[in-house]
């Protein structure tokens, strides 16, 4: 009897500047040779998963998130749809992702965003995965609405933080879920200085019921504690990454122990 290989599926989280954890995590998996055959992602979760499905190397990124400056990618606009026009990152989200269409990736990329004149989440799978992924990490307020195809997209957050639903419905045997946004500060007290920390906890206060539901829906659920990491600074960028890396090391037995199980 031929045993069947396991179909594993990626969810990676919203979670601002604390998504860069995600990073560490694809390291961890990619270098202990974790298959992933399905990958879904949110916000600056799909930042990441784009990246992986279309093969960049995650070393290499880890040492360009070392040097990279946060005007290098933001630039900030006079406030009508959004303080940050986005031209600049949706730039550098074509180049990383080598202009790629979702079916030219290496692994399937289900990317999240939300059509905000109907109040409907929409899944990207199709087309140029920058555009996609510049739509889901569209934060209300912050970043201008991407504009596709005549619709208006903001973050996906909005609708679905962790979209292991998504990762469900393509027939995967063991799903493994990041969650980089709440990990370690829900019940804290959260400090508000400025614009910014409004509306994301803001967003953080709306999605939280739906985000410990969620946690019951994966096999394995890696939750970083990045409750000291400010999600509207990317200046700790590295630290999350390390941080992202420790979360993996620690369940890494227990995700090679899923994949023997179904294999046997």
């Amino acid at each position: 009897m031929v045993k069947k290989t396991p179909k594993v599926g990626l969810v990676l989280s919203a979670g601002s500047s604390r998504g860069f954890a995600h990073l560490g995590v694809l390291k961890v998996l990619k270098d202990a040779g974790i298959p992933i055959d399905v990958i879904a992602g949110t916000s600056i979760g799909s930042v990441f998963g784009a990246l992986y499905a279309s093969g960049s190397d995650i070393d290499l990124l880890i040492k360009m998130t070392e040097h990279l400056k946060q005007q290098q990618y933001m630039d900030v606009s006079v406030p009508r749809w959004g303080l940050i026009k986005g031209k600049k990152i949706e730039e550098l989200l074509k180049l990383l992702t080598k202009g790629l269409t979702f079916e030219e990736l290496n692994i399937p990329l289900y990317v999240v965003a939300v059509d905000i004149e109907n109040g409907e989440e929409v899944v990207f799978s199709k087309g140029p995965v920058y555009q996609a992924v510049r739509a889901s990490i569209s934060i209300p307020g912050i970043f201008e609405p991407q504009r596709i195809n005549g619709k208006l997209y903001v973050d996906g957050a909005v609708l679905n933080t962790l979209p292991i639903n998504l990762v469900k419905e393509h027939g995967v045997d063991i799903t493994i879920a990041v969650e980089v946004k709440y990990g370690g500060i829900i019940g804290k007290h959260k400090s508000i200085n400025n614009i910014f920390d409004v509306i994301l906890h803001s967003i953080d206060l709306m999605q939280l019921d739906h985000v410990k539901k969620c946690y019951e829906e994966a096999d394995i659920l890696i939750k970083p504690d990045l409750s000291h990491i400010n999600p509207n600074r990317f200046d700790s960028a590295m630290e999350s990454i390390s941080i992202g890396m420790e979360a993996a090391q620690k369940v890494l037995p227990q995700i090679k122990e899923a994949i023997i199980g179904k294999n046997g």
